[in-house]
Protein backbone atom coordinates (compact mmCIF):
# COMPACT_ATOMS: atom_id res chain seq x y z
CA UNK A 1 0.00 0.00 0.00
CA UNK A 2 1.74 3.56 -1.06
CA UNK A 3 1.53 5.51 2.10
CA UNK A 4 -1.00 9.00 1.36
CA UNK A 5 2.24 11.22 1.69
CA UNK A 6 3.60 9.68 -1.32
CA UNK A 7 0.29 9.31 -3.90
CA UNK A 8 1.53 10.40 -7.60
CA UNK A 9 -0.49 13.75 -8.53
CA UNK A 10 -2.02 14.76 -5.44
CA UNK A 11 0.18 17.74 -5.16
CA UNK A 12 -0.84 21.13 -6.97
CA UNK A 13 1.91 21.78 -10.08
CA UNK A 14 4.30 24.54 -8.96
CA UNK A 15 6.06 25.78 -5.96
CA UNK A 16 5.02 24.27 -2.90
CA UNK A 17 2.63 27.37 -0.86
CA UNK A 18 3.82 27.68 2.33
CA UNK A 19 1.57 29.81 4.84
CA UNK A 20 3.34 32.01 7.44
CA UNK A 21 1.21 33.72 10.23
CA UNK A 22 2.56 36.61 12.32
CA UNK A 23 4.82 37.54 9.03
CA UNK A 24 5.37 41.43 9.09
CA UNK A 25 8.74 41.14 11.58
CA UNK A 26 10.88 39.63 13.09
CA UNK A 27 10.64 35.88 12.57
CA UNK A 28 7.85 35.56 10.63
CA UNK A 29 9.36 38.43 8.61
CA UNK A 30 12.64 36.38 7.75
CA UNK A 31 10.99 32.84 7.75
CA UNK A 32 9.00 33.78 4.74
CA UNK A 33 11.73 35.74 2.78
CA UNK A 34 13.70 32.92 3.53
CA UNK A 35 11.85 30.48 2.64
CA UNK A 36 10.35 32.41 -0.48
CA UNK A 37 14.19 32.33 -1.60
CA UNK A 38 14.55 28.76 -1.48
CA UNK A 39 11.99 28.05 -3.99
CA UNK A 40 8.68 27.87 -1.59
CA UNK A 41 5.36 29.92 -2.46
CA UNK A 42 4.68 32.26 0.38
CA UNK A 43 1.64 33.72 1.38
CA UNK A 44 2.91 36.21 4.44
CA UNK A 45 0.12 36.85 6.61
CA UNK A 46 -0.59 39.67 8.70
CA UNK A 47 -3.37 40.90 11.21
CA UNK A 48 -2.20 44.38 9.66
CA UNK A 49 -1.18 44.19 5.74
CA UNK A 50 -0.30 47.78 6.45
CA UNK A 51 2.71 47.08 8.48
CA UNK A 52 3.83 45.01 5.40
CA UNK A 53 6.10 47.62 4.69
CA UNK A 54 9.39 46.09 5.93
CA UNK A 55 8.65 42.43 4.38
CA UNK A 56 8.33 44.06 0.85
CA UNK A 57 12.04 46.04 1.44
CA UNK A 58 13.24 43.08 2.84
CA UNK A 59 11.73 41.05 0.63
CA UNK A 60 13.06 43.25 -2.71
CA UNK A 61 16.75 43.33 -1.53
CA UNK A 62 17.05 39.96 -1.76
CA UNK A 63 15.28 39.16 -5.08
CA UNK A 64 12.82 36.95 -3.36
CA UNK A 65 8.65 36.95 -4.18
CA UNK A 66 6.49 37.01 -1.39
CA UNK A 67 2.64 37.17 -1.48
CA UNK A 68 0.34 39.33 1.68
CA UNK A 69 -2.39 38.45 3.31
CA UNK A 70 -4.27 39.66 6.01
CA UNK A 71 -5.07 37.16 8.57
CA UNK A 72 -5.34 37.86 12.10
CA UNK A 73 -5.41 34.52 14.02
CA UNK A 74 -7.77 35.42 16.65
CA UNK A 75 -10.55 36.17 13.93
CA UNK A 76 -12.57 33.39 13.08
CA UNK A 77 -13.98 34.82 9.25
CA UNK A 78 -10.18 36.13 8.98
CA UNK A 79 -8.73 32.67 8.92
CA UNK A 80 -11.16 30.92 6.64
CA UNK A 81 -11.19 34.14 4.21
CA UNK A 82 -6.97 33.88 4.31
CA UNK A 83 -7.07 29.92 3.70
CA UNK A 84 -9.37 30.27 0.99
CA UNK A 85 -7.28 32.66 -0.61
CA UNK A 86 -4.37 31.14 -0.85
CA UNK A 87 -6.16 27.99 -2.11
CA UNK A 88 -7.91 30.23 -4.66
CA UNK A 89 -4.58 31.34 -5.94
CA UNK A 90 -2.12 28.20 -5.28
CA UNK A 91 -4.52 25.52 -5.96
CA UNK A 92 -3.45 24.22 -2.44
CA UNK A 93 -1.39 23.99 0.44
CA UNK A 94 1.55 22.30 1.41
CA UNK A 95 3.37 23.86 4.75
CA UNK A 96 1.74 26.01 7.40
CA UNK A 97 4.03 28.12 9.69
CA UNK A 98 2.25 28.91 12.77
CA UNK A 99 4.45 31.79 14.12
CA UNK A 100 2.32 34.41 15.16
CA UNK A 101 2.37 35.02 18.69
CA UNK A 102 2.65 37.34 21.41
CA UNK A 103 4.74 38.06 24.69
CA UNK A 104 3.39 39.59 27.85
CA UNK A 105 5.79 40.59 30.79
CA UNK A 106 4.64 40.67 34.68
CA UNK A 107 4.66 38.62 38.15
CA UNK A 108 1.44 36.06 37.52
CA UNK A 109 -0.53 38.17 40.63
CA UNK A 110 -0.26 41.64 38.49
CA UNK A 111 -1.24 39.72 34.96
CA UNK A 112 -5.43 40.59 34.84
CA UNK A 113 -7.65 38.20 33.11
CA UNK A 114 -8.06 40.28 29.96
CA UNK A 115 -3.83 40.51 29.73
CA UNK A 116 -3.81 36.21 29.88
CA UNK A 117 -6.75 35.49 27.83
CA UNK A 118 -4.78 37.94 25.30
CA UNK A 119 -1.98 35.86 25.25
CA UNK A 120 -3.49 32.72 25.07
CA UNK A 121 -5.85 33.23 22.50
CA UNK A 122 -2.63 34.25 19.82
CA UNK A 123 -0.19 31.83 21.30
CA UNK A 124 -2.49 28.69 21.60
CA UNK A 125 -6.36 29.12 20.29
CA UNK A 126 -5.07 31.52 17.54
CA UNK A 127 -2.67 28.30 16.36
CA UNK A 128 -5.05 25.71 16.63
CA UNK A 129 -7.65 27.82 14.70
CA UNK A 130 -5.47 28.12 11.63
CA UNK A 131 -4.22 24.71 11.92
CA UNK A 132 -8.03 23.25 11.97
CA UNK A 133 -8.84 25.39 8.72
CA UNK A 134 -5.94 24.00 6.65
CA UNK A 135 -5.88 20.39 8.39
CA UNK A 136 -8.58 19.44 6.05
CA UNK A 137 -6.59 20.50 3.09
CA UNK A 138 -3.32 18.79 4.11
CA UNK A 139 -5.06 15.60 4.42
CA UNK A 140 -7.04 15.77 1.53
CA UNK A 141 -3.87 15.64 -0.45
CA UNK A 142 -2.21 13.51 1.86
CA UNK A 143 1.11 14.99 2.54
CA UNK A 144 1.98 18.41 3.87
CA UNK A 145 3.67 19.90 6.95
CA UNK A 146 2.36 21.51 10.15
CA UNK A 147 5.61 24.01 11.82
CA UNK A 148 4.41 25.40 15.12
CA UNK A 149 7.27 28.51 16.17
CA UNK A 150 7.97 27.56 20.08
CA UNK A 151 10.88 28.77 22.48
CA UNK A 152 12.47 27.32 25.19
CA UNK A 153 9.91 28.92 27.22
CA UNK A 154 7.93 25.70 26.29
CA UNK A 155 10.25 23.64 27.62
CA UNK A 156 11.52 25.64 31.31
CA UNK A 157 9.92 28.81 33.08
CA UNK A 158 11.20 31.86 33.27
CA UNK A 159 9.94 34.74 35.64
CA UNK A 160 7.83 37.54 34.88
CA UNK A 161 6.42 35.21 32.17
CA UNK A 162 3.97 33.38 33.69
CA UNK A 163 1.38 33.39 31.21
CA UNK A 164 3.82 33.47 27.73
CA UNK A 165 5.19 30.01 29.63
CA UNK A 166 2.12 28.64 30.46
CA UNK A 167 0.62 29.45 26.51
CA UNK A 168 3.63 27.73 25.18
CA UNK A 169 3.70 24.90 27.75
CA UNK A 170 0.43 23.57 26.37
CA UNK A 171 1.58 24.32 22.36
CA UNK A 172 4.18 21.66 23.16
CA UNK A 173 1.16 19.15 24.32
CA UNK A 174 -1.10 20.29 21.67
CA UNK A 175 1.81 19.60 19.18
CA UNK A 176 2.52 16.32 20.47
CA UNK A 177 -0.63 15.01 20.57
CA UNK A 178 -1.22 16.66 16.81
CA UNK A 179 1.90 14.86 15.66
CA UNK A 180 0.71 11.34 17.00
CA UNK A 181 -2.66 11.90 15.31
CA UNK A 182 -1.25 12.94 12.04
CA UNK A 183 1.16 10.12 11.42
CA UNK A 184 -2.16 8.12 10.66
CA UNK A 185 -2.46 10.57 7.39
CA UNK A 186 0.75 11.09 6.45
CA UNK A 187 1.07 14.27 7.82
CA UNK A 188 4.11 15.77 9.94
CA UNK A 189 4.37 18.31 12.73
CA UNK A 190 7.10 19.76 14.18
CA UNK A 191 7.95 22.77 17.12
CA UNK A 192 10.99 25.13 16.49
CA UNK A 193 12.15 25.80 19.85
CA UNK A 194 14.83 29.01 19.42
CA UNK A 195 16.68 30.36 22.62
CA UNK A 196 16.10 34.15 23.26
CA UNK A 197 16.14 36.00 19.37
CA UNK A 198 16.91 39.89 19.56
CA UNK A 199 13.58 41.03 17.78
CA UNK A 200 10.96 43.57 18.27
CA UNK A 201 9.53 41.47 20.53
CA UNK A 202 12.03 42.33 23.17
CA UNK A 203 12.41 46.06 22.04
CA UNK A 204 9.34 48.15 20.58
CA UNK A 205 7.02 45.49 20.62
CA UNK A 206 7.54 44.19 24.18
CA UNK A 207 4.25 43.77 26.45
CA UNK A 208 4.49 44.57 29.95
CA UNK A 209 1.48 43.77 31.97
CA UNK A 210 -0.13 47.02 32.96
CA UNK A 211 -0.37 46.50 36.53
CA UNK A 212 3.49 45.46 36.81
CA UNK A 213 4.68 49.17 35.81
CA UNK A 214 2.91 50.57 39.33
CA UNK A 215 5.31 51.52 41.52
CA UNK A 216 3.62 50.60 44.41
CA UNK A 217 3.10 47.14 43.42
CA UNK A 218 4.35 43.90 45.41
CA UNK A 219 6.52 42.92 42.89
CA UNK A 220 7.82 45.96 41.22
CA UNK A 221 11.21 46.08 42.26
CA UNK A 222 11.74 42.13 41.14
CA UNK A 223 10.04 43.38 37.96
CA UNK A 224 12.31 45.62 37.43
CA UNK A 225 15.52 43.36 38.20
CA UNK A 226 13.68 40.51 36.01
CA UNK A 227 13.21 43.32 32.60
CA UNK A 228 17.05 44.18 33.40
CA UNK A 229 18.23 40.51 33.81
CA UNK A 230 16.54 39.86 30.56
CA UNK A 231 17.77 42.69 28.81
CA UNK A 232 21.50 41.49 29.35
CA UNK A 233 20.23 38.25 28.06
CA UNK A 234 19.39 39.26 24.81
CA UNK A 235 22.16 41.69 24.37
CA UNK A 236 24.25 38.84 24.46
CA UNK A 237 22.24 36.33 22.48
CA UNK A 238 24.11 34.87 19.64
CA UNK A 239 20.81 33.43 17.75
CA UNK A 240 19.97 35.80 15.31
CA UNK A 241 16.50 35.12 13.63
CA UNK A 242 17.83 33.80 10.21
CA UNK A 243 19.01 30.34 12.09
CA UNK A 244 15.10 30.01 13.25
CA UNK A 245 14.41 30.10 9.58
CA UNK A 246 16.93 27.71 8.72
CA UNK A 247 15.23 25.37 11.28
CA UNK A 248 11.39 26.08 9.67
CA UNK A 249 13.48 25.23 5.98
CA UNK A 250 14.46 21.79 8.06
CA UNK A 251 10.90 21.13 9.32
CA UNK A 252 9.66 22.06 5.70
CA UNK A 253 11.79 19.90 3.41
CA UNK A 254 13.81 17.12 5.40
CA UNK A 255 12.59 13.83 4.09
CA UNK A 256 12.39 13.00 8.08
CA UNK A 257 11.32 16.11 9.90
CA UNK A 258 11.60 15.71 13.92
CA UNK A 259 9.56 16.77 16.13
CA UNK A 260 11.53 18.96 17.77
CA UNK A 261 14.29 21.37 16.72
CA UNK A 262 15.89 23.40 19.02
CA UNK A 263 17.76 26.22 17.96
CA UNK A 264 20.66 27.98 19.48
CA UNK A 265 23.95 26.13 22.13
CA UNK A 266 22.45 28.20 25.00
CA UNK A 267 18.87 26.12 25.05
CA UNK A 268 20.56 22.84 23.71
CA UNK A 269 22.93 23.43 26.89
CA UNK A 270 20.12 24.33 29.48
CA UNK A 271 17.77 21.24 28.62
CA UNK A 272 20.75 19.09 28.22
CA UNK A 273 21.20 19.82 32.03
CA UNK A 274 17.73 19.38 32.49
CA UNK A 275 17.39 15.90 30.63
CA UNK A 276 20.58 14.46 33.08
CA UNK A 277 20.11 15.99 36.00
CA UNK A 278 17.91 14.61 38.86
CA UNK A 279 14.63 17.44 39.09
CA UNK A 280 15.53 18.68 42.48
CA UNK A 281 18.87 19.04 41.45
CA UNK A 282 18.38 21.22 37.89
CA UNK A 283 15.87 22.92 39.63
CA UNK A 284 18.02 24.00 42.80
CA UNK A 285 21.21 24.69 40.72
CA UNK A 286 19.24 26.68 37.72
CA UNK A 287 16.29 28.42 39.08
CA UNK A 288 18.35 29.19 42.31
CA UNK A 289 20.75 31.12 40.00
CA UNK A 290 17.97 32.60 38.56
CA UNK A 291 16.24 33.75 41.84
CA UNK A 292 19.74 34.97 43.11
CA UNK A 293 20.39 37.38 40.39
CA UNK A 294 16.85 38.89 40.72
CA UNK A 295 16.75 39.00 44.44
CA UNK A 296 20.76 39.62 45.40
CA UNK A 297 21.24 42.54 47.92
CA UNK A 298 17.86 42.50 48.51
CA UNK A 299 16.92 42.78 52.57
CA UNK A 300 13.17 42.18 52.01
CA UNK A 301 13.22 38.77 49.51
CA UNK A 302 10.96 36.25 50.51
CA UNK A 303 8.95 39.12 51.97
Amino acid sequence: MVPLSKRAGERPPGPRAVLVTGASSGLGLETSVYLAERGFRVFATMRDPGRRGDLDAEAARRRASVEVVRLDVTDPASVRSAVATVLARAGGIYGLVNNAGIQLRGYFEDLSAAEIAEVFETNLFGVMAVTREVLPHLRKAGQGRIVLMDSVGGRIGAPSLSAYCASKFGLEGFAEALALELKLVGLEVSLIEPGVVKTGMWGVNRRRARKSLDPAGAYHRWFGRAEQLADRVVASAPNRPVDVARAVYRALSARRPRLRYVVGLRPRLLLALRSYLPGESFERIYFGAVTRQITAGDPARGA
